[in-house]
């Protein structure tokens, strides 16, 4: 009796260790008060072996931060140890925990942990000693600065050994950015950050990628495929189709940037070719680049796009020849409207 005392520190508990400040250890029920622990680290058993056949240890790459709870050493009345009970240690979480994501390398620390973060329900982990890999799941809700509503999902260990999920959104697709945009099929979050795979639409247009990466002011994709709807009332758009382009999409400017990689944007219902950069916004389509159409090229820093016509202030024009493979004619720093 009175065995009890106050303590801070770090605790090693199997897989677990504890940092914190404010313990208490309770001998009659032989458990730790977890009071304020500042962070839990954790490590895995991994499917490669040692040379003795014991499994290698990974460390989680992600700490859970702001826990708190109970840790059970053992049976109160097992204090000696004398009977093996493999459950033990057990950890039991009493409120909701948070793990975070900015860390430098992941993305230069962009995101933020107040508003982007996964925050844990209260848990339950036995057998802290030699606990596989697959019951490390998580359940919580999943704020992402705004990029996605908060939804209810779990956390688990990722193939880079990192806290995150991979999980498919519903049928008709997640809103972005408060409304901005939408996406359709697979979210990925891990240290390599937040992911998707699938369909981001915005405006009268929609981009298909395997690799899109979110952030909390913007959107990165290299998309196979690309297309804009012709919009032919109010705010006009042409009809725009591309394979293989690099996007960088600023919702809260309201802006998406188009850039060729390889072979030219198809434009105006398939008709012409354009080669450069599109501006897409809710006030237009622009773009600086060179558009081919069957007798001619224009070239433009600034080009002005409707349903089914182009203008610019200040335009390079050459007339092909009637084979189509020279020019006959030059012109520059024309104002144009077609």
């Amino acid at each position: 009796k009175n065995r009890g005392f106050d303590f801070g520190g770090i605790i090693n508990a199997g897989l677990f260790t504890f940092y914190g400040n404010d313990f208490h250890f309770d001998y009659d029920t032989f458990k730790i008060t977890l009071n304020n622990v500042d962070s839990l680290n954790i490590k895995v058993q991994t499917e490669r072996t040692d040379l003795y056949g014991k499994s290698v240890l990974a460390a989680v790459k992600n700490s859970i931060k702001l826990i708190s709870g109970n840790l059970l050493i053992d049976k109160s009345d097992n204090k000696s140890g004398l009977k093996s009970y493999p459950e033990y240690p057990v950890f039991i979480s009493s409120e909701y925990s948070f793990v975070f994501y900015n860390v430098n390398n992941i993305w230069g620390g962009v995101y933020k942990p107040e508003n982007f973060y996964f925050k844990l329900d209260p848990f339950v982990i036995d057998s802290l000693d030699n606990f596989s890999t697959k019951s490390l799941n998580f359940k919580g809700e999943f704020f992402s600065a705004g990029i996605f509503p908060p939804f209810y999902d779990s956390i688990y260990t990722r193939p880079d050994y990192s806290l995150g999920f991979r999980r498919k959104t519903p049928t008709e697709g997640f809103p972005l950015y408060d409304g901005k945009g939408k996406f359709f099929n697979d979210i990925d979050l891990s240290n390599q950050g937040l992911k998707g795979n699938g369909k981001l639409e915005y405006l009268s247009s929609s981009a298909t990628s395997d690799s899109i990466v979110f952030f909390p002011d913007s959107t990165k994709v290299h998309a196979q495929d690309f297309t804009i709807a012709q919009r032919t009332t109010g705010i006009e758009f042409p009809n725009v189709t591309a394979t293989n382009i690099d996007i960088e999409w600023f919702p809260h400017k309201d802006v998406m940037y188009l850039e060729q990689t390889k072979e030219p944007f198809t434009i105006f219902n398939d008709k012409y070719t354009y080669s450069g950069s599109l501006k897409l916004q809710p006030i237009g389509l622009t773009g600086k680049g060179s558009l081919d159409i069957e007798k001619a090229a224009f070239g433009s820093n600034l080009f002005y796009f409707d349903a089914m016509a182009f203008n610019s202030d200040t335009t390079s024009f050459s007339l092909k020849s009637i084979d189509k493979s020279e020019f006959t004619m030059l012109g520059s720093n024309l104002n144009v409207k077609v």
